[in-house]
């Protein structure tokens, strides 16, 4: 039961970090700052390494669901 909801919450936080991403990613391709651009740019790779983090999680977590018992 537990590993559900952290599973809810991950599902939850990745749809959160994807449309981040996105948003920062369609900020960057517009970008003519290069101050900016480099900002937008770091703030993908985080967002990015944040989302492979949340769903790498959920997928060990999803394993752990379909273990049989």
């Amino acid at each position: 039961r537990e590993i559900r909801k952290e599973m809810t919450a991950l599902e939850r936080t990745i749809a959160r970090l994807d449309e981040q991403k996105r948003l920062a990613n369609d900020q960057l391709m517009k970008a003519t700052d290069p101050a900016e651009a480099l900002r937008l740019h770091n703030e993908v790779t985080s967002l990015t390494g944040q989302l492979a983090e949340s769903e790498d999680r959920w997928c060990r977590l999803q394993a752990e669901v379909d273990e049989p018992e």
